[in-house]
């Protein structure tokens, strides 16, 4: 769904405006109606076709850059708003227009400067501007304060009242009000349910205060409430398009896919002959999965000349998620290269690191080859050969790129971007951990557990990974908070035990010992084989702690015994079974620890 940020429009120009009803009045109407039920495409050409008779009418501009803004074409309505200004700098709405367009950039600054402007264009005695031209602008502004990555949704509401005691029956004042209290993310919603309703009272005929309500409800996944919201709206004004994508998209969650997919040829139908609408239905394909579908409907689209950049985000997110990880790279980084920065989304980057692991997993798998004597592996990185000797020699034909460090990348790209995706920074540690990069992973990990409400498993992998990159009092710290919320299972002692070994690199201490015994205390017998070789580290270390420190040679002697009993199979066994040997004619003591 749209952000809910960038959905008001105005249908009500004959009322706000003050213009009589005459045919060029009328006309402008028709061209409104249309942005507002997405048939953007005839709406610009209506908006040219009256500008071409009156180019100086800054009206006109002011909703041919509405037009381009709702079509998410910022440029294009940024220029329509330019040129208003110019032509027609006492007429108010393009100075609020171009504020919006600076607020979404980020440019507080600037945007404050034209919000002033337009203020006092719509306040200036001189110009003798009726209170619905004032509202209207105070609204406009409101909605400009309320978009973008720094959206000030109070100094908006604000705004939005003065535009209310200017003009108390606009509905479309209350439904940017609904919005804006739907936005402040205030969990008792009744506050925006008010300004919908009272929308709705308003303006009895109009489909889109109803509209407005679903899409709340859907935004809070109240998706039956959502679905009834959008049945309303629709008998209300079955022409209103937004109403059928939106529950088409609704269905699509509720997994009612043929409804879904009827209400998108609905919608179609409904903007026939309008390339937004079937971008729009390319989007909604992916969404539901029909990956091939949808890129048919792309390269449909190409092939008649729409160039839109987000058709090429569509297509490599459906490439991704169909395999193909070089052409989605490919599409991809041709989208990052022509995407203005601020139009970039999270999910951009996180599909990104899709892909990036996609080619990982590629680039890891092997193809093995029997060449007379000479065995060959290939790999799309390299290609190793072995000869019967069993010498071996490395050729690289990749590009030596880390695939999955950058993977990792783009995970904390999206994470960074999106405080609500969080799981991406374990994502993003776990492509650095198969990337070898253990202190970017352990970077990772306490980026999450910084963002607050950390889970166990957060200091599980800060722990690990902070051990391998040898940041011993890092670990320590990760595994002690583990070993508190989990005291009960040995994982946590046993990364305490190797972060201790690690900080006490002299053996000078020994003071990994209490963590080592507990790790022997908390595996249960009927556990041992599974967790053997954790088993035999604790016993090898008590050993040598016996053997070197407390030189109690029999009880060294009993680890030792028990670590050959195991069996594990690792290096640790055969050092252990050689101590042994050493320790034959030592009697044996009794090692078992007290129960704690």
């Amino acid at each position: 769904m749209k952000n809910p940020r960038k959905m008001t429009r105005t249908l009500f120009v004959g009322l706000l405006v003050g213009i009589s009803l005459d045919a060029n009045a009328q006309s402008l109407q028709e061209a409104i109606r249309m942005t507002d039920n997405e048939r953007f495409e005839n709406a610009t050409a209506a908006f040219r076709s009256l500008l071409a008779a009156s180019p100086n009418d800054g009206q006109t501009w002011f909703f041919m850059g509405e037009n381009y803004w709702y079509n998410d074409r910022t440029d294009s309505a940024a220029a329509c708003y330019a040129s208003g200004i110019r032509l027609n700098p006492m007429f108010p709405l393009n100075h609020a227009g171009s504020g919006k367009v600076q607020m979404a950039a980020g440019k507080r600054t600037e945007a404050d400067a034209l919000f002033l402007a337009a203020i006092a264009a719509a306040t200036n005695k001189g110009s003798k501007l009726p209170k619905s031209v004032q509202a209207m602008t105070y609204r406009e502004v409101a909605e400009g304060l309320g978009a973008g990555p720094n959206a000030d949704i109070p100094a908006a509401l604000v705004q939005l009242q003065k535009a209310i005691e200017l003009d108390p029956n606009d509905a479309e004042t209350f439904v940017l009000q609904g919005d804006l209290l739907a936005a402040r993310g205030s969990f008792d919603a009744s506050d925006a349910l008010a300004a919908y309703k009272k929308a709705a009272e308003l303006a009895p005929n109009a489909a889109r205060p109803i509209a407005r309500k679903a899409v709340m409800y859907y935004r809070a996944k109240n998706y039956e409430a959502a679905l009834a919201e959008f049945d309303r709206a629709i008998g209300v004004d079955p022409t209103y398009a937004p109403a059928y994508s939106g529950r088409a998209e609704a269905h699509f969650v509720t997994k009612a896919y043929d409804k879904a997919t009827a209400d998108y040829d609905h919608y179609l139908a409904l903007n026939k002959g309008n390339t937004s609408a079937r971008i729009r239905y390319a989007k909604f394909l992916y969404l539901i999965g029909k990956y091939p579908e949808s890129l048919t409907e792309i390269n449909a689209l190409r092939s008649a000349g729409v160039k839109d950049n987000n058709l090429g985000r569509v297509e490599g997110y459906a490439l991704c998620e169909g395999g193909e990880f070089a052409k989605a790279r490919k599409v991809m980084e041709e989208y990052f290269a022509q995407q203005p920065a601020e139009k970039v989304i999270s999910t951009d980057y996180e599909m990104m690191g899709r892909i990036y692991q996609g080619l990982a997993k590629e680039a890891a798998s092997t193809t093995v080859i029997n060449d007379g004597g000479t065995m060959v592996v290939k790999t799309p990185e390299n290609t190793v050969t072995t000869d019967i000797n069993g010498a071996t020699s490395v050729i690289m034909v990749g590009s030596g790129e880390n695939l999955d460090s950058l993977a990792a990348e783009m995970y904390l790209k999206a994470a960074r971007m999106d405080r609500t995706k969080h799981a991406l920074f374990i994502e993003a540690g776990k492509a650095f951990t198969k990337a070898k990069l253990h202190a970017q992973a352990a970077m990772a990990y306490r980026e999450k557990i910084l963002q607050g409400r950390p889970e166990v498993n957060d200091y599980y992998y800060l722990g690990g990974a902070a051990n391998k990159a040898k940041l011993f009092a890092t670990a320590d710290s990760a595994w002690s908070v583990y070993v508190e919320r989990q005291s009960g299972v040995h994982q946590g002692y046993l990364g305490r035990a190797r972060a201790n070994v690690g900080m006490d690199s002299t053996k000078t201490t020994w003071q990994a010992k209490p963590f080592y015994e507990e790790v022997v205390r908390k595996i249960k017998p009927e556990e041992q084989a599974k967790y053997k070789v954790d088993l035999e580290e604790a016993y090898f270390y008590l050993g040598f702690y016996f053997y070197s420190s407390a030189k109690d040679q029999s009880t060294a002697k009993c680890w030792f015994e028990k670590l050959a009993t195991l069996n594990a199979g690792t290096s640790n066994t055969k050092t252990g079974t050689d101590m042994l040997l050493t320790l034959k004619d030592v009697p044996a003591k009794d090692c078992a620890l007290p129960i704690q």
